[in-house]
């Protein structure tokens, strides 16, 4: 089935170039083509994507998988790849289903995919090739996903039935159908190999149940395919309907058993669903009876060069039993068959079966032949050879595994796999495997690894890995010193020419660098125009353009397999970096040509990934925290320097764990005197923090999951921020003053009239209102052994749905929109993160003692902000921050700051407050109607200014809630004494005459959303603020006939408005109730609330601290007296009171009614 895209979720991140090419290749070609081009990709080499953008050549596979599991008949069990004519279908088929695995292999979200009904159909091919075909398409979903787990239950049900019959035993060995006796060719197999039989029930007419048999001998000799047969036996036999694929099976079998080709791929089939049925988890285990391993290992113990795939199937098979011992709900205690497992094997023994079994591959591997007549990939052919290197992955995943590899001496042949320079693909995987085995075999012993010189091994087969990239992706930053800090006269591993040691020592070069794969040579001179492209790094505006000409000029990015090489060999370096066993090693590993490669992978995150970009960041920073005194050699030899200007010139990866690793780094670099100076050369700070203003990374600030137990990225980097500037003090002034300047610039995006707010659309996923860049080329893509998450949400894997802004006019299209609640929402969590890590007030401090209050609390009333923003996580978060101010440093700034700019605020309320007498309606509907532009009011400020000042005071409302809400005596002495000094009563008095304006606005609205409000009255304020015009365009949903719309153009309005109405019990059409009012009453109402929370609050503060009562303390309790200040606030609040219940302050009102709703 074709793959329904209005009801999945639109993706946003980037298809590698690679990827793009071969989808619009493909796309474009016709059968025939189609099987030309699919003939060339046996191996995968065009990066990792999601499977979304796959889909357009899925529904062409799908399309093909269609025709050929085509039936002949309803009925009948023939399809169309089984007949002769259709040979080169068939040819075309079995590329589609190998195509498909390696997609699905090299892509994530693979949730997607929907073909799984055409899958079942052919299962019951009677082609063998087709079989195989479409297991190892299930083999893949179900070792690299939960896929099969996730279909629908019934499909999934029937799929489980079919692979069980598969899998299932055909005897055993007593009785002569022991797995290594059925694939050799001159073995006599017993007779009943090709006999069906079938026995049944059957139920008559009078529903008793009747005992059936089908029994067929020599059905290897009849002349017909097995489907036929089937047809056959379907007529002449009543069998039930959930026994037909049984039967099946078993003929299809006994048809193919005689063929000792067709016979080895039954066994293949076998081993390969028993397989799948392990890694989905199903219920299997019974399928696993005594002896069976026994049986698969003297599978591997035959040589015969036709059986390299049934050696294959049976490693996976073996490495699927280790991966079932995971599970918890077997009868069999975990780690029973992995100890079964080494023993059969002799894993733990030097002259054991799979030791020896791993040296010869090995051996084949690494020599050239010339050693033995047969040639090397004869002997150990690329599919045999990959499931051992996998099987010896899980086998070392656990202890007791370990310790056998351990035991039988494999860390030396392992170690000549390292050394090997095989360069293709197929190699480079064979080299990962090793590394992943080495790294896990080195937690229990590190002796035998270092005894072997794996270390240099390991660096050796980095740097010839980076020459090689290097010939894609020449770039490499190089950064020309300062001349008072510079030890040595080279700059990167070449010396600089006497032109560059000419120039300014604080400017910054960036050149193309020719390499050699043998040696790096680095020449200032071979680029004419690097002195164009200088720029002082002192500057605040640094022009990045040359920077992303030169680093994607190439537009390569790292192929999946060498990723996932550098990356296994990057992360054991990380962990031997800091293995006491390593003490005295590691004080030379960075004398090699280790920094040179680090260099390169730093200096080239879009071609190397964001994940290999922060593993080679994480190695520097754990050297220098390991060896704090050779942070100086780094830094003679430019590596510190690469760092630096990658991190803080060039864009930051956009991912949570860059961003979240960036601090430590800093830390790492910062501690000697000359780190720190070379640091705040960059001014870092500013150039960093625009990350959080950033489009690009709001993916990257959001959690992954709702049940992620981590913090979010902001409140993480804000942390981690928090560490650097403890460990150096001297960066806190630098620091604060450039939060203080993110925050300007947040409010400079609220004011500016040419940017709106963006709101994702109702139904979308809250992505960012741009499409998010993401670098698809994640490492360890061509990993067999490491099971991928299946994520069909992710920030990490950023999909959402069409989310474009509503353009619906073209002023509100001419407004750029940008996330500013997310951002608000962002910078809060990581200024709150850096104020409130510790509980000391030092940062509180700096930060008030640079003016950061008036941009802080200026937030609250930035007019591009949504009117219902106070009700969001943002405008708390922006409370939160005051609050931690308050409480940490005992800042009474805080309030004044904030009283001051509410009572600015309120006077733009003034209209609402102080209505004319002849005004008995609501004033926000008057002001909404007077709008230019209904559609784009309430996104407008200039249009109703009004309800965003309500919205502005709100925001405030809601952080002087937040704030005074304590139990600390002092902070509630402060708030207390501030609400009752001058400006807090003239602003209290402000809020209780906009409280009662507010009742009064509720009332209104209400009524004239209520469906028996007074009609005469809806219809006058109908009439006097919403044009006929809008009526008639907002009533097409209330089923009017286009007759009587017809007639509507040649009446008055009030005939017009009379016959809108009179099929619905309300006067108001729903959808302008909806549209219009609700909003209006939800604004006031929520202020309303908020302003009755807040008065509630002060008068608890009036009276006091509350004084706990201890048991068995007797003592009475003298009351205090409450302050002059809390005697203020007391009366103003009293005087509301007083105001609101008395009748001469009553507003004048049309309808009765509602100066009754106004008093209660």
């Amino acid at each position: 089935m074709k793959i329904d895209r209005s009801r999945i979720k639109k993706s946003t991140s980037e298809v590698p170039a690679e990827c793009q090419a071969l989808i619009d290749k493909l796309r474009s070609c016709s059968k025939k083509e189609l099987l030309e081009e699919l003939k060339k990709i046996d191996t995968w080499t065009f990066g990792k994507c999601e499977l979304y953008h796959w889909i357009e050549i899925l529904d062409l596979c799908d399309s093909i998988l269609a025709a050929a599991a085509t039936r002949v008949s309803p009925k009948s069990w023939q399809i169309c790849c089984d007949l002769p004519e259709n040979q080169e279908s068939k040819e075309l088929l079995l590329w589609v289903l190998h195509f498909t695995t390696l997609l699905i292999e090299h892509s994530f979200s693979r949730h997607l995919y929907n073909s799984v009904e055409h899958l079942l159909t052919l299962l019951s091919s009677c082609d063998l090739d087709v079989v195989l075909g479409v297991l190892n398409l299930l083999y893949m979903f179900s070792k690299r996903s939960n896929f099969i787990t996730r279909i629908n239950a019934e499909m999934r049900n029937t799929l489980l039935k079919c692979l069980t019959y598969l899998a299932e035993s055909w005897g055993g060995r007593e009785n002569g159908f022991g797995l290594a006796d059925c694939v050799r060719a001159h073995t006599p197999f017993p007779l009943t190999a090709t006999t069906l039989h079938y026995e049944f029930y059957t139920e008559d007419k009078s529903s008793s149940s009747q005992a059936s048999c089908i029994h067929l001998e020599n059905v290897d000799q009849i002349s017909k395919l097995p489907s036929e047969i089937m047809d056959g036996l379907v007529e002449s036999f009543h069998v039930p309907k959930d026994g037909h694929m049984l039967l099946f099976t078993h003929l299809r079998l006994a048809h193919s058993f005689s063929n000792h080709s067709l016979r080895l791929k039954c066994v293949q089939a076998r081993l390969q669903a028993l397989s799948v049925l392990l890694y989905s988890n199903a219920d299997s285990h019974n399928l696993l009876y005594p002896g069976i391993l026994d049986e698969l290992v003297q599978l591997l113990e035959l040589h015969h060069p036709g059986l390299v795939e049934i050696r294959s199937a049976a490693l996976r098979t073996l490495t699927s039993i280790i991966h079932l011992d995971r599970s918890p709900h077997l009868p069999k205690k975990p780690g029973s068959r992995l100890n079964m497992i080494i023993d059969v094997t002799g894993a733990a023994l030097y002259h054991g079966f799979l030791p020896q079994l791993v040296r010869s591959c090995i051996s084949s591997l690494t020599s050239d032949g010339s050693q033995s007549s047969d040639a090397p990939e004869d002997q150990f052919p690329l599919p045999l050879a990959t499931a051992l290197f996998s099987f010896l992955y899980h086998l070392a995943s656990y202890e007791a595994g370990g310790e056998a590899l351990v035991s039988c001496g494999m860390m030396e042949c392992l170690l000549r796999v390292i050394n090997w320079p095989g360069l293709e693909l197929e190699h480079i995987t064979f080299v990962t495997r090793a590394v992943r085995v080495i790294d896990l075999i080195t937690n229990i012993d590190m002796q035998s690894f270092q005894s072997h010189g794996g270390l240099n091994s390991f660096i050796n087969r980095l740097e010839m890995e980076i020459n090689i990239c290097r010939q894609d992706q020449p770039y490499e930053i190089v950064v020309q010193s300062q001349r008072h800090f510079q030890h040595t006269d080279s700059v990167g591993e070449g010396g600089s020419s006497p032109r560059a040691q000419e120039e300014p020592m604080d400017f910054v070069d960036e050149e193309m660098v020719r390499i050699a794969i043998d040696r790096v040579a680095v020449d200032s001179d071979s680029n004419p125009s690097c002195s164009k492209d200088q720029m002082s790094v002192s500057d605040t505006i640094y022009d990045k353009s040359h920077i992303s000409d030169n680093s994607s000029k190439v537009n390569k990015t790292c192929l999946p397999q060498r990723a996932a090489l550098l990356k296994s060999m990057l992360n054991f370096l990380k962990k031997a970096l800091q293995d006491p066993a390593f003490t005295e090693s590691i004080r030379h590993v960075m004398d090699g040509s280790l920094p040179t490669s680090l260099k390169h992978i730093i200096s080239n995150a879009e071609y190397y990934g964001p994940s290999l970009f922060l593993l080679a960041t994480d190695v520097v920073a754990v050297y220098v925290f390991q060896e704090p005194s050779l942070l100086s050699s780094l830094q003679d030899i430019g590596l510190t320097d690469v760092v630096l200007h990658a991190l803080l010139i060039k864009d930051v990866p956009a991912t949570r764990e860059v961003l979240g690793s960036v601090p430590n780094v800093f830390s790492a670099l910062c501690l000697n005197t000359r780190g720190l100076a070379s640091f705040i050369k960059y001014k870092p700070f500013e150039k960093l923090f625009k990350v959080l203003l950033s489009p690009n990374y709001l993916s990257a600030m959001r959690r992954r999951r709702s049940s992620d137990p981590i913090g979010d990225t902001a409140s993480n980097l804000g942390n981690a921020m928090d560490e650097l500037m403890r460990h150096q003090p001297s960066l806190k002034s630098d620091a604060i003053a450039a939060i203080i300047k993110l925050l300007q610039e947040l409010c400079l995006l609220g004011h500016d009239p040419k940017y709106v707010c963006w709101k994702p659309q109702k139904g979308s996923s809250g992505e960012s209102p741009h499409p998010v860049p993401r670098v698809s080329n994640e490492a360890g893509s061509s990993d067999e052994e490491e099971e991928d998450e299946e994520e069909a949400s992710t920030s990490s894997h950023p999909q959402r749905e069409d989310s474009s802004v509503d353009t619906s006019t073209t002023a509100f299209s001419e407004k750029t929109p940008v996330a500013l609640v997310d951002y608000i929402l962002n910078v809060m969590k990581f200024v709150d993160a850096i104020l409130s890590n510790n509980s000391t007030d030092d940062h509180c401090r700096e930060f008030v003692s640079q003016n950061g209050l008036e941009p802080l609390l200026s937030i609250l009333a930035l007019p591009n902000l949504p009117v219902d923003y106070p009700i969001t996580p943002a405008a708390q978060a922006v409370a939160s921050v005051c609050k931690s101010v308050l409480n940490l440093a005992h800042e009474a700034q805080v309030m004044k700051s904030g009283l001051a700019q509410l009572s600015e605020v309120l006077t733009r309320l003034n209209p609402l407050c102080h209505r004319q007498q002849e005004q008995c309606g609501s004033i926000l509907l008057e002001e909404l109607a007077r709008a230019p532009n209904m559609e784009t009011a309430f996104s407008t400020p200039s249009a109703t200014p009004l309800l965003h000042a309500m919205a502005a005071t709100h925001g405030y409302v809601i952080m002087f809630v937040h704030v005074c809400r304590t139990g600390q005596l002092d902070i509630r002495t402060i708030s207390i004494n501030n609400w009752g000094s001058e400006l807090g009563l003239t602003v209290l008095t402000q809020l209780a005459d906009l409280y009662s304006a507010l009742v009064w606005e509720s009332t209104v609205l209400l009524a004239l959303c209520s469906e028996d409000s007074n009609r005469e009255f809806t219809k006058e304020e109908i009439f006097k603020y919403c044009p006929p015009s809008m009526m008639r365009t907002q009533s097409e949903s209330m089923d009017i006939s286009s007759e009587s719309q017809e007639e509507n153009m040649e009446v008055d309005d009030e005939k017009f408005f009379n016959r809108a109405t009179s099929k619905s019990t309300s006067v108001i059409p729903p959808n302008i109730k909806l549209k219009y009012i609700k909003p209006l009453l939800g604004a006031s109402s929520r202020l309303g609330r908020a302003l009755a929370e807040l008065f509630g609050l002060l008068v608890k503060l009036c009276v006091g601290f509350p004084v706990r009562t201890r048991r068995g303390n007797h003592l009475t309790n003298t009351p205090v007296s409450p302050t002059p200040s809390a005697h203020n606030v007391a009366n103003s609040l009293a005087a509301l009171l007083t105001r609101g219940l008395s009748p001469q302050f009553l507003p004048d009102s049309p309808v009765a009614k509602f100066k009754l709703t106004y008093l209660i």
